[in-house]
């Protein structure tokens, strides 16, 4: 595989891992756009996941801070009869920790693998 197409490959790795997809259909749509056997998207798929540790770090220590203020004024705001602004930090608030655990496992396996 030429350096440049591996180049590509590894790109389009990194944002896949970064939005959070699934590995496995990752790989397959990896696979089909690039027309390389899953054995190999699958090696790189690893190699990249290890160089994106500090990236998915950040991210998600970002997103923990942002989502625990958003919860932070959802539950203030029970005490003072705010529904939508209640609900909204609730479930922004809910959302981003979800997030920022995502990107703390990425973070995690990357540094095992």
């Amino acid at each position: 595989m030429s350096e440049k197409k591996m180049n590509h490959l590894e790109e389009f790795l990194k944002y896949e891992m970064l939005q959070l997809k699934l590995r496995s259909f990752t790989i397959k749509k990896a696979s089909k756009r690039f027309n390389i056997p899953q054995d190999e998207v699958k090696t790189s798929y690893l190699n990249v996941r290890s160089k994106v540790k500090k990236t998915a770090l950040n991210r998600g220590l970002v997103y923990l801070l942002l989502s625990s203020i958003f919860l932070f004024v959802g539950i203030k705001s029970i005490q003072g009869n705010s529904g939508y602004i209640y609900l909204g930090g609730l479930l922004f608030g809910s959302a981003g920790i979800l997030t920022a655990l995502g990107y703390l496992i990425l973070a995690i396996k990357g540094k095992y693998n």
